[in-house]
């Protein structure tokens, strides 16, 4: 950064809505309505906060279909950008801003297990447009196989789909979990691993198993944090479903930019950048063990990071 771009980095900064802003950009992306809505700020108030802290580095900017979200950035500018981000994590956001972060969240969630209601028989048909589990799956059970994992580990699949990966963990562990906010999915799930005595399926999300008291050894995501409504606070409820050096694996999309999978496919996000998923595993706790990039099909590249409490 140029010495001339000091007094401008920290000028926006210096005012309290738009360190608010960044405190609440701590929990996920989000739009200019929603962060307008959240903080009572009119939106072209919140449009003028979110140009300067973009222009001054604080801030990135996506396009999701029709809408741009906003995010922390993933820089560490100065040295001093995490540091700050750090110490706002440490404060309580006000509770009119978390309930509406629930109500945000519960909308987006509403949205995905409608999608999957209305558009079941067809999901297959456009996800093989993308990438099918015969494309990632034996390579993903083959770094699975490579850890040093135990068969009384206590396993979770999030969103375990037509329960392919699941029937495969059955046959490595004791004890597996799926939970799926679809029950047409739990349904094609419980189809494919029928008469597995060790496998239990639940309807939910991981925020439901947080106020229980699961725990599990392993907890994996196979091509699913690109549809939940908010992936780092999803990797955040694993930080604490996890037992301690217990390990996180997530198969997903790189970044991309086709925005028909959105409106066929049900995606919330389009895909994430390797740099993007390490800084929010880190955030709460998690090592980055290993790296693998699994497939590249259509022009969509699948990655897999495996992470350690």
């Amino acid at each position: 950064m140029n010495i001339d771009q000091f007094p401008g980095f920290f000028k926006a900064i210096s005012d309290a809505t738009r360190l608010t802003i960044l405190q609440v950009l701590g929990t996920g992306a989000y739009g200019v309505m929603e962060l307008s809505d959240m903080l009572d700020v009119k939106q072209s108030g919140m449009s003028h906060h979110l140009k300067i802290l973009a222009k001054a580095g604080w801030v990135d900017s996506r396009r999701e279909g029709n809408t741009i979200f906003y995010r922390r950035s993933l820089g560490d500018a100065l040295g001093v950008q995490q540091k700050l981000f750090r110490e706002l994590d440490a404060n309580p956001l006000p509770d009119t801003v978390r309930n509406q972060q629930r109500q945000i969240r519960e909308d987006r969630l509403n949205a995905a297990r409608q999608f999957f209601v209305e558009h079941t028989e067809e999901f297959e048909l456009h996800q093989e447009r993308i990438v099918l589990f015969e494309h990632y799956g034996p390579e993903a059970l083959q770094l699975l196989d490579s850890l040093d994992l135990r068969r009384t580990d206590r396993v979770l699949e999030v969103g375990p789909g037509k329960g392919e990966f699941l029937k495969a963990l059955s046959e490595r562990f004791d004890s597996v979990t799926g939970i799926d906010i679809s029950p047409v999915m739990l349904e094609q799930a419980g189809e494919q691993t029928m008469g597995a005595a060790n496998v239990v399926l639940k309807e939910g999300s991981t925020e439901t198993l947080l106020d229980g008291d699961d725990h599990f050894d392993l907890i994996i995501y196979n091509m699913v944090l690109h549809h939940v409504p908010m992936p780092e606070s999803e990797i955040a409820q694993c930080a604490r479903l996890l037992t301690p050096n217990g390990r996180l694996i997530i198969t997903d999309l790189c970044h991309h930019d086709q925005e028909w999978a959105r409106e066929q496919c049900g995606d919330q996000w389009l895909g994430f950048e390797p740099d993007e998923l390490h800084l929010w595993a880190q955030r709460h706790g998690f090592e980055p063990q290993q790296t693998r990039f699994l497939a590249l099909r259509n022009g969509f590249q699948v990655q897999t990071q495996v992470y350690q409490k």
